[in-house]
């Protein structure tokens, strides 16, 4: 059986905090979120990695949800910075750089990317050389 990706509709129904966004934002993520989560994946593990990817990538982008942007409850780690005059908030240890994970933290910064990226390593584990 071909494997078909998510609708937005089956989208919006795992994920009803995403249901104000536009369908057709939706769908552009979506369609993103496929061409990472190629036929290389395990086919069981292809939906939800794109349903989880597609949620961080709006999270992150501030169209809604749990993660930055989008409500705050699923950014990880201590607020490190906080100014209340335009309001700027910096949590530690969330940062595109060299921190802890370096690009790994991007995905660290919400619960949809942590998802994401334990399905990715089931599929792509770490290899030992010895």
């Amino acid at each position: 059986m071909a494997w078909t990706p998510p609708t937005v509709e089956e989208f919006k129904i795992r994920f009803p905090e995403f249901a104000a966004v536009a369908d057709a934002t939706v769908q552009a993520v979506l369609d993103e979120a496929v061409a990472d989560v190629g036929p290389t994946w395990i086919e069981r593990d292809r939906t939800p990695g794109v349903l989880h990817l597609a949620a961080h990538l709006l999270a992150v982008s501030g169209s809604g949800g749990l993660g930055a942007g989008g409500g705050g409850a699923a950014v990880t780690g201590a607020i490190k910075r906080r100014k209340v005059g335009d309001t700027e908030t910096e949590f530690a240890g969330v940062s595109g750089g060299a921190s802890t994970g370096g690009s790994l933290d991007y995905y660290r910064s919400t619960s949809y990317g942590v998802r994401y990226l334990s399905l990715m390593r089931r599929n792509f584990p770490a290899v030992a050389v010895v």
